[in-house]
This record gives structure tokens, C-alpha cells and sequence, in this order.
């Protein structure tokens, strides 16, 4: 009865862990992807003053023109864009599927990142594109040579993530423009997604705009994790002409236009100050890192909100690690959700400092579980 597309998408690893928590009590949850902290105020009193103004309807497919215009100018003031084509989205995850739909027939094959976000090779799958990867796990550089190695006839885009999910590894203004040169020599586009921009702590976000040329470049990025709104479906879409007017096109037809009443609230987004929350997520990070790092080889993200240590030694694989950390009531996602290798795990440090805590004390007790056999 199932198309062959649907038949073959699996479960995401992570929905699997969102299952667990419903069914724990009290567990130690490092597994979620999304801020711990609540919309700001502000921005709540704006959506709740449009639903009740009566701004409930459709807007036009692109999203409000004065809510596109901040978007480029934010990213023309931080970056120093250049292009006016915008497109507000259903969420990243929005413009992740209007881009391969834009840019992918079937078999035209893309290049990912490993480790990666889980939705990007099942994108490729649903529109019949192939895909395969580069590595990025901590300590490889990314460089053109790599890239060469892996493209095919049918290339047609590279995808990159920084801030990555789930490693946290950002990428250099040295890497991105290895790629924009890889791109330019052969007549790709790089999609660049960018929804950890505001999650950087060491040193300011670098952009894959200023470093890809912009007639290559699609930029994704979104409200959902700086503002804690990922329930509101808020993201954008910035690239050329005729992509994006093939993304807005094809939003018609399935989306038909991002949430109307969050359109009006993001508006206020804007000027809200979030770099409290930034900087105690800075924190964070560092909290965990002392706290397990004489446990566990891993690489200081410089973004987002999540850590990828390695398994301890003497862990098998994920599967042994995970049945000892439920024991003690600890989630976190096996690293082979995001990769063919099953050498990591990802926990996010999204969460309250007495959960953290709680966090540390269980990764320490499982390394030393492992080590003693």
C-alpha cells in the first residue's frame, strides 16, 4: 500500500530517545535538541496580540515583506550580504526540503557532512537523489582536496553545517572558502545551514556568506533555537534569484506560507537581547567539559548546544553504552544516528544546571564502569 519512499525512511534515532523520556521518571534527559529556556515575553505578547488583532490568515507565500527586509538586513549588517532574495520558511527544516526539491532530480548526487543532521540524507532519499559524505569529525580539517575526492558527474550541491549538529564543530573562513572554490570550479551550489549562528563562543560566527560566492550560495537559518521557539516553524531562506523563486513556488503547493501570528512575533524577535542566555550556554559547555573530560576523548565545540565525546574505552559500541546509561535513568543519542560510524555520542547541554550536574556524575560513573570491564 506504502510508496516505495515511505516504506524505506526509518525512525530518527532521536525520536526513539523522545519516546524513552515520556515513558522515565526523573531521567536525566541530554538528549534534546532544542533550548531549555522559554520564549522571551516580548515575543510571546506579539503573537498572542496578532492571533487576537485577527492575523490568523494566510500571509503571501514568501512571508511578510517587512519581516523578509529585516532578514536581509540582519544578515547584510552581520555578513555583509549582498543579494535581496529572501523567503521566509516552515522552520530550517522547511527550507532544507524546499532547497532539495529546487536543486535535485533524481540521481543527481550531494555531498554531506559526517557526521551530520539526521534529516539530510533522508531528504536525499525522498527526492531519489544519491548522496555520500566528507569527513568532519573532530581533528580533520576540511579542505578542497577532500571535497575533489568525493564529487561525482551527477554532484550538484554540497551541503554544510555550522555550527554542526551534532558535534558542535564550527568551520573556518579557510574551510568555507575551500568550498566556495570546489563549488565555483565545479558548478555547484553549497547549502549552508546556520540555525546554531547565535550559539558560538569562541569568537564570532563566521558565515558561509562573505566566503561562498552568492550566486552558489542557499543560507538557511531560523528563530527556533536562538528565541526557544522551535515549535513555531520559523526560518528563512536566502539565495539567488531563480532558486528562490523556485522555493516559494513549490511553498504554495505544500506549506503555502510559514505561521502568520509567529511571522508577527519574530518581528519583535529581533530586537530582543539573547546573549544572556548565549553566554550561560557558554557556560554550560564548559561545566561538562571539566566535568568529564579526564573520562572521555572529546573536542571542545565552538557552537551550538551539543558535545560528541567518544565512547570510553573498553565500550564495545553504542548499544552497550546506551543500556548502561538508561540504567541510571541517562538519555543521550547514539552517534550513529548521524553517522555510518558508531564511535560517538551526542548529549546536549541544553538543559538546567542541576540536571547537568546529575549528567556529569552519570558519564563519570559509566567510564569508570567500562573501565573496570
Amino acid at each position: 500500500m506504502l510508496s516505495r519512499r515511505a516504506s524505506g525512511i526509518q525512525p530518527s534515532g532521536i525520536r526513539r530517545i523522545f519516546e524513552l523520556v515520556a515513558s522515565m521518571e526523573d531521567p536525566i534527559n541530554l538528549s534534546i535538541g532544542q533550548a531549555h529556556f522559554d520564549v522571551p515575553e516580548a515575543v510571546k505578547e506579539a503573537a498572542i496580540a496578532a492571533i487576537r488583532e485577527g492575523f490568523n490568515r494566510y500571509t503571501v507565500t514568501q512571508g511578510l515583506p517587512e519581516l523578509n527586509a529585516r532578514i536581509l538586513d540582519r544578515l547584510r549588517d552581520r555578513y555583509g550580504l549582498q543579494g535581496r532574495h529572501s523567503l521566509v520558511t516552515a522552520g530550517v527544516s522547511g527550507g532544507l526540503m524546499l532547497g532539495y526539491l529546487g536543486l535535485l532530480d533524481p540521481g543527481d548526487h550531494i555531498l554531506l557532512p559526517d557526521p551530520y543532521f539526521t534529516m539530510y540524507p533522508v531528504l536525499a532519499d525522498m527526492v531519489s537523489a544519491t548522496w555520500s559524505t566528507y569527513d568532519l569529525y573532530p581533528g580533520t580539517p576540511l579542505t578542497e582536496d577532500a571535497l575533489e575526492a568525493k564529487l561525482t558527474e551527477r554532484t550538484k550541491m554540497i551541503l554544510v553545517n555550522s555550527p554542526s549538529n551534532p558535534s558542535g564543530r564550527t568551520l573556518t573562513g579557510d574551510e568555507l572558502d575551500a568550498v566556495g572554490r570546489v563549488a565555483e570550479r565545479h558548478d555547484l551550489i553549497v547549502l549552508s545551514d546556520e540555525i546554531y549562528e547565535d550559539f558560538v563562543y569562541d569568537g564570532p560566527h563566521v558565515s558561509a556568506i562573505g566566503h561562498v560566492p552568492e550566486e552558489r550560495l542557499l543560507q538557511l537559518g531560523g528563530f527556533s533555537k536562538t528565541y526557544g521557539m522551535p515549535g513555531w516553524r520559523m526560518g528563512w531562506a536566502v539565495g539567488p534569484q531563480p532558486l528562490v523563486d523556485a522555493m516559494r513556488l513549490m511553498q504554495q503547493f505544500s506549506f503555502v506560507c510559514a505561521p502568520s501570528m509567529a511571522q508577527k512575533a519574530c518581528l519583535v524577535a529581533f530586537d530582543v537581547d539573547m546573549s544572556g542566555h548565549i553566554a550561560a550556554y557558554a557556560g554550560k559547555r564548559d561545566r561538562i567539559l571539566a566535568g568529564i573530560g579526564g573520562h572521555y576523548e572529546v573536542a571542545s565545540p565552538g557552537g551550538s548546544f551539543y558535545i560528541f565525546p567518544k565512547l570510553p574505552p573498553g565500550c564495545p559500541d553504542s548499544a552497550a553504552f546506551l543500556e548502561r546509561a538508561l540504567e541510571r535513568k541517562l538519555l543521550v543519542v547514539p552517534g550513529k544516528a548521524f553517522s555510518a560510524r558508531d564511535t560517538h555520542f551526542r548529549l546536549s547541554f541544553a538543559a538546567g544546571d542541576d540536571v547537568l550536574e546529575r549528567g556529569v556524575e552519570a558519564l563519570v560513573e559509566l567510564a569508570e564502569s567500562f573501565a573496570r570491564g
